[in-house]
C-alpha cells in the first residue's frame, strides 16, 4: 500500500479520451465519504481522507457562482470541458467541491492546501472529485472569483494528468495576476515529476497540450442563445437606463455587442460576463427605438436579437394609425480507485501569502455613440479583469 503523503505520483497508461468532460462546480454543501471513486455518488477513494460533511463555498452570491462559471468557461475554451453549477442527471462527471479550512482538516489534515486533486497520470482512470478550499485562502481572498477559480482549475487539473509547475503565471503554478491560463509551452515541473507529458521532456509539462491529448478540443456546439433581461422589448425607458443579456453557451470565449438600429454608431462590445451596458443615455426623447445585441461564440457562431424601446414615451398607442405619441403607459424600465493512494504536495495557506503556494495532488486508487437623439453610453459598470 502507497503511505500517506507520499511526495510525486506514479505514472498511469494514457487512456483514450472521451469527448465533453463534464464538470459539476458544486458549490453547496455536500457530503462526500470514503468509498469507491464515484462522483455522482459523492464517493472517493483516497488512503488519508475522512467522511466530511463540506460546507460549500460558503457567503457566495449567485452573481459569484455565475461568474466563477464563466471564468472557468473561459479559461478552458480549447478544451472539451463543459461545466455546469447543475448536477448532471447522470454521469460520468467530474465533480469540483467547496470547502472551509476547517473542512480541509477534517477531510485530509495537515498544513491547508487551497487546492487537492488525485494524482492520474494521462488521465487513465477518467472521472474524480476535486477539493477547492477557499477557506486555506487569507480572509481578504474567500470570495475573490478569480482567485478560487484559479485553485478549482488547479484541483481539477491533477485529475487531468497535470502536475504542478514552478514560478507562477499560469494554472498549477503560483499565482499571479497573468496566471488564470492554461500553459501553452513545456514548463519546469516543480519537483519530482512522475507523469510523461505530451511534447516535452521528462521533468515538463506543457498543460495545454495534455488536456488536448487526454480530454480532447472543444467541438462546435451551435450558436449561442441570448435572454433579455433588462429592458423587456417594448418598455417604456427613460435615460439613462441598463441594458443587460444573458448570453448560453456550452463553452467560454463570448463576445456580445450593443447597437443602436439605424444610428450608424459603432457598437459597444463586452466580452466578459456579466453582459450589461449601464446607464444608456439616449436622450429625453420622445423616440421609438431598437437596440440590437449580437452573440459571437469561440466558433465565430453568431445570433442577434432586437429589443425595441419606448424612450420618453415615444411609442404609439395600439390601434393609432396617426403617428402621435401615446400615453408612455407601460411598464417602465424596470492510485486507480483501490484506495492506495495518499494526499502529496504542499499549497496556499492561511498564515502564508496566498501567492506563493501550489496545491497538492493526491494519489489514487466604456464607449459613446454618436448620431440622433444619443448623447453618450457610460462603460460598464465594472469589469472582472484588469
Amino acid at each position: 500500500m502507497v503511505p500517506a503523503l507520499l511526495l510525486g505520483v506514479f505514472a498511469l497508461t494514457p487512456a483514450s479520451a472521451a469527448a465533453s468532460r463534464v464538470v459539476f462546480v458544486n458549490t453547496e454543501p455536500v457530503t462526500i465519504e470514503a468509498g469507491t471513486n464515484d462522483p455522482a455518488a459523492d464517493s472517493v477513494s483516497v488512503n488519508g481522507y475522512t467522511q466530511t460533511d463540506f460546507d460549500g463555498w460558503v457567503g457566495a452570491t449567485d452573481e459569484q457562482k455565475q461568474d466563477l462559471l464563466a471564468l472557468l468557461k473561459d479559461v478552458s475554451v480549447p478544451f472539451d470541458i463543459i461545466y455546469t453549477l447543475e448536477r448532471p442527471a447522470m454521469g460520468p462527471y467530474d465533480m469540483v467541491v467547496f470547502g472551509s479550512a476547517e473542512d480541509h482538516m477534517s477531510s485530509f489534515g495537515g498544513t491547508c492546501s487551497v487546492q487537492v486533486g488525485l494524482s492520474d497520470c494521462g488521465d487513465a482512470s477518467g472521472v474524480s472529485i476535486a477539493f477547492a478550499y477557499w477557506g486555506c485562502l487569507t480572509m481578504d481572498l474567500h470570495l475573490d472569483t478569480e482567485r478560487v477559480a484559479f485553485h478549482t482549475l488547479g484541483a481539477l487539473g491533477y485529475g487531468w494528468g497535470l502536475e504542478n509547475i514552478a514560478g507562477n503565471g499560469q494554472v498549477m503554478s503560483s499565482w499571479s495576476n497573468s496566471a488564470l491560463k492554461f500553459g501553452e509551452a513545456c514548463a519546469n515541473i516543480n519537483g519530482g515529476s512522475s507523469c510523461a507529458h505530451e511534447g516535452c521532456e521528462m521533468g515538463q509539462q506543457n498543460s495545454s497540450a495534455d488536456l488536448i491529448a487526454n480530454l480532447g478540443a472543444r467541438v462546435d456546439d451551435g450558436p449561442p442563445e441570448i435572454v433579455v433581461i433588462e429592458p423587456q422589448p417594448g418598455a417604456d425607458v427613460t435615460s439613462p437606463f441598463d441594458v443587460v443579456v444573458e448570453v448560453n453557451d456550452g463553452f467560454g470565449g463570448i463576445t456580445a455587442q450593443l447597437e443602436v438600429v439605424g444610428l450608424g454608431a459603432p457598437p459597444v462590445v463586452d466580452a466578459e460576463y456579466p453582459y450589461r451596458w449601464n446607464s444608456l443615455d439616449l436622450g429625453a426623447g420622445p423616440s421609438a427605438l431598437t437596440l440590437l445585441v449580437t452573440a459571437t461564440d469561440a466558433d465565430g457562431n453568431e445570433v442577434s436579437t432586437e429589443i425595441p424601446v419606448c424612450l420618453g414615451g415615444g411609442c404609439p398607442e395600439p390601434g393609432d394609425g396617426d403617428g402621435d405619441t401615446g400615453d408612455g403607459d407601460g411598464d417602465g424600465d424596470g492510485d486507480t480507485g483501490d484506495g492506495d493512494g495518499g494526499e502529496t504536495g504542499g499549497g496556499d495557506t492561511a498564515a502564508a501569502d496566498a501567492g506563493d503556494g501550489k496545491g497538492c495532488a493526491v494519489e489514487q486508487r466604456g464607449v459613446g455613440f454618436g448620431g440622433l437623439l444619443l448623447v453618450g453610453l457610460v462603460g460598464l459598470v465594472r469589469r472582472r479583469r484588469g
